[in-house]
């Protein structure tokens, strides 16, 4: 059969396929509906949609000037639509989700249409139970970002030029066009990938329509064009670097098994079925006509120009930005499927989507750490143990941005008075939080902290509120409740691996001058090492590979120091080489800590994960750096390991379970 007929073989119905196809779809569209729609009253913000409400301004102009123009980079579509979303309805995260979870169930649709024009029902329905249960597809569809409606008009992109090609009417070319210009305002990946869709139609329509197709070019890039000073502006941004590491080799078979939840099992049985894919396409053939090229090229080339430019420029690549061409990936390793027979489609499809749900929520913890804003947790369980414990007996401190707390005390309708907290980001230095914390007279403090936290600052409150009644880890953050005075139950979550004083030291490797003198200094007259001139001393190296780390567990030093004249330009540093190369360094600065006649801890924090793409073994040598010389005197070192926060990236990365402590 020759491919504009295969294509069109089943007419231009909306829901393409046998009586049975069909009824399965609806099926598999049911169970995607129940797992996106699930509990939709309390599903959380995440951070990025947060950061897209708080960039809404009263006034359009002042939306895309400010909003977009210079505090995102990405197009202004759906950042435009928000507004006016947001302006008809409320700002209830059920309201603001609503349209994003319809376009990523609209988008399954078109899909099943396009994977039905070019392959056939079973490879059709793969891609329809993966995009129902895998968390790659439910995870986007529940952001109110550009990831489900970017998924949708490139989808709906791809069907109306299917359609085109096959029927020749004009409605499909006009829902091309438009298709087109929504995709180059929703997201610059989808930018791109609508690009390669265009041109790859304009060589497959036919020669009678292809005036018509260029008329639609010409009118979707005139429409584009009042973006252009904003995406030139965007680009000369170059990439995320500030938060976003470069992708090392590990990068893609990480991303798959992350798509795959982290599960052997599941991951097991989506090779099995690729394989007999790849077994029926060689014996029977895949997809028809063009598809059998354009597909592998739709998918693929986002990723590697993601790759090539993350490497070489900045870096953009990540999980979400290959959401709208990873369709096209999957139905070119999966055509093969399209000879499968009735019974055995729906066997892969029934094994899919018990296994995936089952996964997705108990391997994933998918409705365990989306449900769940740290910021919003931050404000209720603050909230909470005032009330219960009263306000004269513990303090609430916030390590997270303060824009994002007050967002969530004006959408719970919390009267300032009520929630009185410390906003320590951007607002306190080492030195006035360690007055702050010597100064306070609350018996516990509150301290929840997202992922922008100094990795320094938990330690820094654990000095003087050493004894944690409670830990809880969140999706990038956690909250914890800590005492001044030791409790009947404590809850260890640290322990020491190296300590040195004067008088004796525990672990290995302390390197350590036998000619530095001593003296006894500050209130308890003490023996201090002295450092006065000297720019270097008290050194601990160890290979970090011999810890049995977790990559995230965090590595604290803490140097408790004192002084009897001003001292400032001095540190304790954190060093990590492989061979003789620095892979990470890091110093507790004294900055304005030691003014004189005080002690201090100086405080210096790394991981394993800090070095992650260096080669093994790592060695940690940590030491003290006088730059100006000044008098000093050193009680203690002490290196501790603190538990990582398991689901610190839960939603990003695969995670192990049971947790260590409880998350929210």
């Amino acid at each position: 059969m020759e491919w504009r007929s295969y294509i069109a073989r089943y007419g231009p119905n909306w829901l393409p396929g046998e009586r049975w196809a069909r009824w399965c779809f609806l099926a598999v569209w049911a169970l995607a509906a129940v797992l996106r729609f699930w509990d939709l009253p309390h599903l959380a913000y995440t951070h990025d949609e947060l950061s897209a409400l708080v960039r809404i301004y009263p006034t359009l102009s002042e939306t895309i000037g400010t909003g977009v123009a210079k505090l995102d980079t990405h197009p202004p579509g759906v950042q435009v639509f928000e507004w006016a979303w947001t302006k008809l309805f409320t700002r209830e995260e059920a309201d603001v989700k609503l349209p994003f979870i319809l376009m990523g169930l609209a988008a399954m649709l078109v899909l099943y249409r396009f994977a039905m024009a070019w392959t056939g029902a079973g490879t059709a329905l793969f891609l329809t139970v993966l995009m129902a249960v895998l968390q790659y597809f439910v995870l986007y569809s529940q952001l109110a970002r550009p990831y489900a409606v970017g998924l949708f008009t490139t989808a709906l992109l791809a069907d109306q030029l299917t359609r085109h090609v096959a029927f020749g009417q004009r409605s499909t070319l006009v829902g091309a066009g438009l298709a087109a210009v929504l995709s180059a305002y929703t997201h610059h990946f989808a930018l791109m990938l609508a690009t390669f869709m265009v041109l790859t139609f304009l060589f497959q329509v036919r020669a009678e329509h292809r005036k018509a197709f260029l008329v639609m070019c010409l009118l979707a890039i005139t429409l584009y064009l009042p973006n252009l000073s904003i995406f030139m502006k965007q680009l000369e941004l170059g990439g995320l670097a500030e938060w976003l590491a470069p992708p090392t080799a590990s990068w893609i078979p990480d991303h798959l098994w992350w798509v795959a939840h982290g599960s052997a099992t599941l991951a097991v049985i989506l090779l099995v079925i690729l394989a007999l894919s790849t077994g029926l396409r060689s014996r029977h053939g895949g997809a028809f006509g063009p598809a059998r090229w354009f597909l592998p090229v739709w998918g693929l080339l986002p990723l590697i120009i993601g790759l090539a430019y993350s490497t070489w420029r900045a870096p953009v690549i990540q999980h979400s930005v290959l959401l709208f061409s990873f369709p096209y990936l999957v139905l070119a390793f999966s055509a093969g499927l399209r000879h499968l027979p009735r019974w055995a489609t729906l066997f892969m499809v029934s094994i899919i989507g018990m296994v995936g749900v089952r996964t997705l929520v108990n391997d994933r913890a998918h409705y365990d750490l989306l449900y769940n804003s740290k910021y919003e947790v931050f404000v209720r369980k603050g909230l909470e143990h005032l009330n219960t414990r009263g306000k004269d007996s513990v303090a609430v401190l916030i390590d997270a941005p303060d824009h994002m707390i007050r967002f969530y005390t004006e959408h719970l309708r919390i009267a300032p008075d009520s929630l009185p907290y410390v906003q320590l980001q951007d607002a306190y230095s080492d030195d006035s939080l360690d007055a702050m914390l010597v100064a306070e007279r609350h018996p516990v403090i509150f301290f929840g902290q997202s992922n922008g936290a100094p990795s320094e600052r938990l330690a820094r409150v654990q000095r003087h509120y050493p004894y944690i009644v409670e830990r809880h880890d969140l999706n990038e953050g956690q909250w914890l409740l800590l005492a001044r005075r030791r409790p009947h139950v404590v809850l260890p979550d640290r322990w020491v691996v190296a300590q040195a004083d004067p008088e004796q030291r525990t672990g290995a490797n302390w390197d350590i001058a036998t000619d530095l003198p001593l003296r006894r200094v500050g209130p308890d007259s003490l023996l201090h090492w002295d450092l006065s001139g000297r720019e270097y001393g008290v050194v601990l190296e160890c290979l970090l590979d011999t810890l049995g780390l977790h990559p995230s567990d965090l590595i604290e030093i803490e140097a408790r120091v004192w002084s009897d004249s001003p001292v400032s330009n001095a540190g304790f540093v954190a060093h990590v080489l492989s061979g003789d190369s620095t892979v990470f360094y890091r110093v507790g600065e004294v900055g304005s800590l030691l003014p004189g006649e005080r002690g201090a801890s100086l405080l210096v924090a790394t991981r394993l994960a800090d070095a992650s793409t260096a080669d093994r073994p790592l060695r940690l040598k940590t030491y003290y750096h006088g730059r100006d010389r000044g008098a000093l005197f050193i009680r203690e070192i002490i290196v501790r390991v603190r538990h990582h926060n398991t689901v610190q990236f839960g939603m990003m990365q695969p995670f192990q379970r049971p947790w260590r402590y409880p998350i929210e």
